[in-house]
């Protein structure tokens, strides 16, 4: 079955809704109105834990028998997140449907994690590699486009290091689950203030298309 959903333009588009996606939470929202919502992964981190403990057992073994139930595990993993990921991407499509939101501004993750996964420590890369974000992007993005709700994606440069008040930029603002901007002072919520940023960036570049004439929003997301 074929739904027809008919083409907006991001140029006529109001409010506007931004998305960080990471592993402390699933996603964080929030929109041009300063309504946000925090989808935790808590359970789900809890879950691959307890894999991971069996991982290592399993490898530490090297048997057929062990490596038979690695790839069990594997799958089952998998098919956890994505269905974890296809709950999350309905809640944030509909948080932002019953906001009136017109455009859900996402973090363009196209090589991440070939370029963060060298930073990150050997004890959490499993993690950070088979954490599924851009799953999760993608599910937002058609579930998006059939409520009528246009996707947009940002540079993610300086999201989490960015001050919303000042506009300072530096690594020291971020610590952790915590952002506080060293010039300023403004305190908040690390992801929060990513997807803050992500919003105002999506925001902006609506603008910049108005001032250089309108532009389809199925151009935007060639």
């Amino acid at each position: 079955m074929e739904k027809e959903i008919p083409d907006k333009e991001l140029t006529d588009a109001s409010t506007f809704m931004g998305i960080d996606v990471g592993m402390n939470y699933l996603a964080v929202a929030s929109t041009t109105d300063r309504k946000c919502s925090f989808f935790a992964g808590g359970e789900i981190k809890n879950l691959r834990n307890q894999h991971k403990s069996m991982r290592a057992r399993l490898q530490s073994k090297g048997t057929s028998s062990a490596k038979r139930m690695l790839k069990h595990i594997a799958g089952k993993e998998k098919r956890l997140m994505r269905d974890v990921n296809h709950k999350i991407s309905k809640e944030i499509v509909k948080f932002a449907s019953e906001r009136g939101v017109s455009v859900i501004g996402l973090e363009d993750l196209t090589g991440i994690r070939e370029s963060t996964l060298s930073k990150v420590s050997k004890k959490k890369r499993h993690n950070h590699s088979s954490w599924a974000f851009r799953q999760l992007q993608t599910f937002i993005e058609y579930k998006a486009r059939e409520a009528g709700i246009i996707t947009h994606y940002v540079d993610p440069s300086y999201t989490s290091q960015t001050c919303i008040r000042c506009n300072h930029i530096s690594k020291n603002n971020r610590n952790r689950l915590s952002f506080r901007c060293e010039k300023c002072g403004y305190e908040n919520n690390a992801d929060l203030i990513g997807a803050m940023n992500i919003e105002h960036k999506t925001r902006d570049y609506r603008y910049i298309l108005e001032s250089q004439g309108c532009l389809s929003a199925t151009q935007t997301n060639a």
